[in-house]
């Protein structure tokens, strides 16, 4: 695509379904979500049912699969509802070969090393479990490239992870391999692969202990076989927890997180918890509420980098909601985005499908 700017034409496509008083899904983040046969999966992900979490609410995971088909006009239509065996959330997702990866990810806050391959079999949901990460590990991402998978960066309750590590999937019983050491630990970057030798981090952040979380624009491109890093042009902005792909040359990065609202609150909770006189403590926990409800939602840019013209340039912005915390599946020419954070504490129950021009 050479000297062609990549053109999306977003819509939403679908929804998830509405609950037995016909209210509308409050929607998921971070689900098990794939495309299977040519069926969108929306598996598990979390949520807040009752009140948001600075006003008291319990984080709930959801244990329901959702599964779609494809009507004429691409638009993904509910097939069938089924209990979900699990209640995963902010695993790292890939599809390919009819199955959808999943690893890591979290359960009631923590972290999990829990490797799953997920299939449809007599239109049902199903999974098998492969080896275990060396350790558990949530927030990271996943590739495939020559038939292994690629796990980067990640986080748990003690660390952040600079690590990628690799699980060759024709061994049938192998282990993860601590397969690289990346320049900096990462959590909530895109991860893109072009199916041939190289994978692309681009963005992301690094949690820090009381004070500002690290945000990055870096993008790098390590070939999977001499293990040769190169520092490629840096995005436009510095982006955390937004989606994106590979498509026709093209590296593309949708919506994300830049961490004005995100830096504010966090240099108050780090505040709080240094604070020691009980009045004051409570005046910053008020400001940090209100600037978490008054939060105005994520980024609405989508970015590309064509890896000919190595170069970053606009596409079209989503319309409407932008979400993060979700995964995107970009399938033929569509990318499709199910679910997913809109603004702190809340989900959309939109699928959103761009279609590629």
């Amino acid at each position: 695509m050479k000297d062609r700017n990549l053109e999306i034409e977003w819509n939403v496509a679908g929804k998830l379904p509405e609950g037995a008083d016909n209210a509308a899904h409050i929607g998921v983040a971070g689900a098990v979500t794939g495309i299977l046969s040519d069926m969108l999966v929306v598996a598990g992900g979390a949520n807040f049912p009752k009140e948001m979490p600075w006003d008291g609410g319990t984080k709930a995971y959801s244990k329901e699969v959702y599964l779609y088909t494809k009507g004429q006009n691409n638009e993904f239509i509910l097939s069938n509802t089924q209990s979900f065996e699990d209640s995963v959330a902010y695993a790292a997702n890939v599809s390919f070969d009819n199955s959808i990866y999943s690893i890591g990810g979290e359960r009631n806050g923590k972290a999990t090393s829990d490797v799953y391959r997920y299939f449809i079999e007599n239109k049902s949901f199903k999974r098998v479990q492969l080896p275990s990460l060396p350790l558990s590990l949530t927030n990271g991402a996943a590739v495939q490239v020559g038939g292994d998978l690629y796990f980067v960066g990640g986080e748990n309750a003690d660390l952040v992870s600079n690590k990628i590590y690799r699980l060759h999937l024709s061994a049938g019983g192998g282990e993860w391999e601590e397969f690289f050491e990346m320049p900096k630990p990462l959590t909530h970057m895109v991860v893109a692969s072009d199916a041939k030798d190289n994978i692309y981090i681009i963005g992301g952040r690094k949690r820090n202990t009381n004070a500002k979380s690290d945000m990055y624009n870096e993008v790098y491109s390590i070939n999977v076989d001499s293990k040769k890093v190169e520092l490629l042009d840096t995005l436009p902005e510095a982006l955390a927890a937004g989606t994106g792909g590979y498509a026709n040359g093209n590296l593309i990065v949708i919506g994300g997180d830049n961490a004005q609202t995100f830096h504010r609150v966090e240099e108050l909770i780090g505040a709080i918890n240094l604070e020691s006189d009980e009045s004051k403590k409570a005046e910053l926990i008020t400001k940090k509420n209100d600037i978490q409800r008054a939060h105005s939602g994520f980024s609405p840019n989508v970015w590309y980098y064509n890896l000919e013209e190595r170069t970053w340039k606009a596409s079209n912005q989503i319309k409407g909601a932008s979400p993060v915390t979700t995964t995107a599946i970009i399938h033929k020419n569509l990318i499709v985005i199910p679910s997913g954070e809109v603004r702190a504490g809340v989900r959309t129950d939109q699928i959103l499908m761009g279609k590629i021009k």
